[in-house]
């Protein structure tokens, strides 16, 4: 990393200067050189976004209606859009390549929006990681359990911290990570079409499903569902967050003019995922889905099997999260520009990295409120880190002149959007915080 040790000193002195697309030449002959391919870059992409959030989609859509399909598309054009801006954000200035999303928001706003970006970005780059191992130990547990293990939840996270640590030490950059991610990539697909096919099985007839008293009654679909909505959209929305990580992803290419494509690609191809798993899972089990979807199935393999993956896959995810944690650490320490032996560095990256793992296992062990707290800061975080401040400092960084009148619109629309997506997120949250917290006193 030592080609841009100084990105963080550059960014506060460069001007502010808007570039036409053909200016951009220098920034990208400048950037760091990466090693990843294009299919390398493509596989973060997916496996980043399509995580076990997606089976939990079929109850978004069971809360909106069918619109809901409208909905989706709506929040995956957004996220193309502003993720492509976001990177390009990166080769404003036309001569050098920031290094990450909170350099962007320091070009653009200075130490303020740095502070406000580096919270919310931080918040999930060190929180992912903490909900997958609970969620990991949780599963593990309960399958266990069944079998008549007596290794409690807490010791379970203990051991898969334990387990991490060490692909978090060796994988050095996000190219590294690239082979935990096919995993992830492929596991959530192989997921989706287990739960679709399980659950047109288990549907005896198609119409007609068991109720929870045990009733064959005929199931129930809305085509919209005017109060749920806004709810609605905020979940779909926060399905695309992610580009905490894409900076880094990008960073890692070899081919980096290739990453409008990769993040169209990446983006459509979860989408696929989610319209197979939403549309397929409401038209069968209607009202009464749940989520994640695989609740919905009868107990027994089918259902076994998508734990074991669905719990495979947000383990390996947390390699992805805390990579782009400790970069950061790792580049405020200018870890490579100090002359040190390979040994010497890999030692100091070493006990970094694993006191990283130790902080994220502490946090999942004794904070209770952990899960609603993550749930607030991502509805708080998420609609704005995904949609608006991307499209905010794009507008700032190359000028409104530059922008045309239709994209000036589309713009205003995703803050619209960002923003009341984030608000009712939030709203929701705090409700859900203040539930728990009554229910522990």
């Amino acid at each position: 990393m030592s080609k841009f040790d100084s990105t963080s000193e550059k960014v506060e002195t460069v001007e502010a200067v808007s570039v036409s697309s053909d200016s951009l030449d220098d920034a990208y002959a400048n950037a760091p050189v990466g090693k990843a391919t294009n299919f390398q870059a493509y596989v973060n992409v997916v496996s980043v976004l399509a995580g076990a959030g997606t089976l939990g989609l079929p109850a978004a859509l069971r809360d909106a209606g069918w619109i809901g399909v409208l909905i989706l598309l709506l929040a995956c054009a957004m996220a193309i859009y502003a993720n492509q801006k976001l990177i390009k954000c990166l080769y404003y200035d036309g001569r050098t390549r920031l290094r990450e999303y909170p350099d962007v928001a320091h070009a653009a706003f200075g130490l303020p929006g740095r502070i406000l970006v580096a919270f919310f970005y931080n918040s999930i780059a060190l929180g992912g990681p903490v909900l997958y191992l609970i969620l990991t130990g949780t599963n593990v547990h309960d399958l266990a359990s069944s079998v008549g293990s007596d290794i409690t939840l807490k010791q379970w996270i203990i051991i898969f911290a334990a387990i991490m640590t060490v692909p978090i030490i060796l994988t050095k950059t996000m190219r590294e990570v690239a082979f935990l991610s096919i995993f992830g990539a492929l596991s959530t697909a192989v997921v989706v079409v287990i739960v679709m096919i399980a659950a047109i099985l288990d549907s005896k007839n198609i119409g007609l499903v068991t109720k929870t008293s045990g009733v064959v009654e005929a199931i129930h679909h809305d085509v919209a569902i005017a109060r749920h909505l806004p709810l609605a959209l905020a979940t779909f929305s926060f399905s695309y967050g992610g580009n905490v990580i894409f900076p880094h992803v990008e960073e890692s290419m070899q081919h980096k003019r290739a990453w409008n494509k990769i993040i169209l690609w990446g983006i459509l191809t979860v989408t696929v995922l989610y319209l197979m798993c939403s549309t397929s899972g409401y038209a069968v089990y209607g009202d009464i889905v749940k989520s994640p979807i695989y609740q919905n199935l009868p107990g027994g393999a089918i259902r076994t099997i998508s734990t074991i993956i669905i719990t495979l896959h947000v383990l390996l995810a947390i390699p992805l999260f805390l990579t782009t944690f400790n970069l950061q650490i790792e580049a405020a320490l200018k870890l490579e520009s100090r002359g040190l032996s390979k040994k010497a560095e890999f030692l100091i990256r070493a006990v970094t990295r694993t006191l990283s793992m130790v902080l994220v296992a502490t946090i999942a062990l004794f904070f209770p409120y952990f899960g609603q707290m993550m749930s607030l800061l991502g509805a708080l975080s998420d609609g704005m880190l995904t949609f608006v401040f991307p499209v905010v400092f794009y507008l700032k960084l190359f000028g409104i002149k530059k922008v045309s009148k239709l994209e000036l619109v589309a713009i205003a629309f995703i803050i619209v959007i960002g923003i009341a997506g984030a608000a009712i997120g939030t709203v929701d949250a705090v409700k859900e915080l203040a539930k728990a917290y009554r229910g522990g006193h």
